[in-house]
């Protein structure tokens, strides 16, 4: 066999096996994936980021199954498992959320439970003026405030409420500059964007100095959660449950939340 022939049929071969491999590759990449092998993928509110990450250790820790933690507004979270988004367990600031997703299908009904109230407070990053009341907060001359947008952020919206109620929003209203979600309000105010931010204790407790806003001046921030539905339900069943673990309790506790009665 010639040199310029023996060459063909190496080409021909290596084309051939690469062929197969392509075909067994593709064959896999379709097959669908067990619920069991992949990571749990959990939609949260943005307030309960040191919550579920300390939950996520212990639950990798208990079960060795990895989790996906996704934190937002609600509201959008709300929406983007309206529209099929795969996620199997939905943590929202506000059961609003949760039962209009339940009056849909998306997450099941059985599951639905309150687990704490948040609260909300005046928070600086740095030493400056640290005003004792949105009274007092008003006073300020050229402050800006940063708040999360009460379109689709609880956090956001009890801030609007609790200003409207202090009888400060429209003197500040001009001042104020609204941020995706509450951990983003945070962001703006340790960036230097704005001087302070109105946002949830469970954040303010980790850096930087607060306020706490008085529970009387906006309606509850009740936190819930619902398994969804086609999701890998058992298993987000079973993170859930240790939010009412003594372990769970203990964090929320520390991170400022009130219990949900």
């Amino acid at each position: 066999m010639s040199d310029k022939a023996a060459g063909t049929v190496v080409t021909t071969r290596r084309h051939a096996v690469l062929a197969l491999c392509w075909t067994v590759f593709g064959s896999c990449a379709k097959k669908p994936q067990n619920p069991t092998e992949r990571p749990l993928r959990i939609a949260a509110a943005a307030d309960v980021e040191p919550v579920f990450s300390a939950l996520a250790t212990l639950y990798r820790k208990q079960h060795g199954r990895e989790v996906v933690l996704s934190f937002a507004a609600s509201g959008s979270l709300a929406k983007q498992i309206e529209h099929g988004a795969p996620f199997d367990l939905f943590a929202s600031a506000s059961g609003d959320h949760i039962e209009r997703l339940a009056k849909k299908g998306r997450v099941r009904t059985e599951s639905i439970r309150s687990y704490a109230r948040g609260r909300l407070t005046i928070w600086t990053a740095g030493s400056g003026k640290l005003p004792q009341s949105l009274a007092e907060l008003a006073t300020l001359p050229n402050i800006r405030v940063a708040v999360a947008n009460p379109e689709h952020a609880p956090y956001g919206q009890a801030a609007v409420a609790a200003l409207q109620r202090a009888g400060v929003y429209d003197g500040l209203a001009r001042r104020l500059v609204f941020a995706e979600n509450v951990r983003q309000a945070q962001q703006f105010a340790e960036s230097g964007n704005t001087e302070l931010a109105i946002i949830a204790r469970s954040l303010a407790g980790r850096s930087g100095r607060f306020v706490e806003i008085p529970l009387s001046l906006h309606p509850p921030i009740v936190q819930s959660l619902a398994v969804i539905t086609g999701g890998d339900e058992a298993r987000a069943s079973e993170f859930a449950e240790l939010l009412f673990s003594p372990d769970g309790r203990r964090l929320l506790r520390d991170s400022g939340f009130l219990p949900p009665d």
